[in-house]
């Protein structure tokens, strides 16, 4: 049973990086060689749709800049969002303890992922043509178990 859950989230990254547009040129060669493996083709589809793969679905690492501070930033590539509006979401390695006492503004009503607890992730929507950069945090888990993910602002402008 775990080799099938194994073989299930290889399948599920091979799918998850062909749908959605990556950050970098390794999206593609990350996506082939996950679709050439012998047990990608083994599994159902059924399981490759599992919210917790696309969880774990880092398409490429990059460095970002946020409030004068240069971070590792995990890129899990562009997703479609129920409205019709797309969102490239980065994680912010190592963020947290820098950005956790800025003021929260709001709720996000659409996350493509599962969020981690204590974890700040960067996100560029667009929307009508416009891209806008939204910082985003999630602190401690729920009652249900689950992060929720809400906006706040930079202290100075980037």
């Amino acid at each position: 049973m775990k080799l099938n859950r194994a073989m299930g989230l290889a399948v599920a990254a091979a799918v998850l990086a062909f749908a959605v547009t990556g950050c970098s040129s390794t999206a593609s060669s990350t996506a082939s060689s996950a679709a050439s493996s012998e047990a990608a083709s083994s599994v159902a589809a059924s399981e490759a749709a599992s919210s917790e793969a696309a969880a774990a679905s880092v398409v490429s690492t990059e460095s970002l800049e946020v409030n004068g501070k240069t971070y590792d930033a995990d890129c899990y590539g562009e997703f479609t969002l129920s409205n019709g509006d797309t969102m490239k979401l980065w994680k912010l390695n190592g963020a947290y303890d820098d950005l956790s006492a800025l003021p929260m503004k709001g709720m996000v009503e659409e996350f493509p992922i599962e969020a981690e607890e204590n974890t700040v992730y960067v996100a560029d929507v667009t929307a009508n043509g416009e891209t806008t950069r939204q910082y985003l945090r999630a602190d401690k888990a729920g009652r249900n178990g689950t992060a929720s993910v809400k906006t706040f602002e930079l202290e100075s402008a980037e």
